[in-house]
């Protein structure tokens, strides 16, 4: 295995330092496997440069947490559009029984306007049936008082012969 020298500045060194400690190896060790792990971040970016990649991830990240809220809104907005659909489904379903009840009372009262109308015509013929019998009753008493008082009102030939005419008109 080949070693390799590099400077380093205080603050990186010191840091280098700090990140040896919490992994608990060598400073060595650390280095070896932070540079395999950047070679092997090469690899998988195809040659990126991490720092972009990194400020790339960033914007990402950014973008679908924004995409992640509009999602949220745009479930809210779906559960509220379908609560109210079901509420225009209700309000259109007691529409449409109103409507049936409505057509049930319309066709009853067709059927019964029908009954009145025939009921109508049976009276009004009964009632010009009766005008007609009233009509020919009063011409016929009319003629039967016309002919009483004719009876009645003209003396016999032998009274009008034994007395006077005035005289057959006068009280006794």
């Amino acid at each position: 295995m080949q070693r390799i020298h590099a400077p380093f500045d205080e603050p990186t060194l010191e840091r280098i330092d700090r990140e040896v400690e919490k992994s608990s190896t060598s400073r060595a060790q650390w280095l070896s496997s932070t540079i395999g792990s950047y070679l092997r971040l090469l690899e998988l970016t195809k040659g990126a440069d991490p720092i972009e990649l990194v400020s790339e991830l960033r914007q990402t990240k950014l973008n679908n947490e924004s995409l992640w809220k509009e999602n949220q809104r745009l479930k809210k907005s779906e559960e509220a559009a379908r609560e109210d659909v079901a509420q225009v489904r209700r309000k259109l379903n007691a529409s449409e029984e109103q409507i049936a009840s409505t057509l049930n009372e319309l066709e009853k009262a067709r059927s019964d306007m029908i009954l009145l109308e025939h009921d109508k015509a049976h009276y009004e013929d009964t009632i010009k049936l009766k005008d007609q019998e009233i009509t020919f009753l009063q011409a016929h008493i009319a003629q039967l008082t016309q002919s009483i008082n004719q009876f009645a009102l003209r003396p016999g030939d032998e009274e009008i012969r034994a007395k006077s005419w005035w005289q057959f008109w006068r009280n006794k």
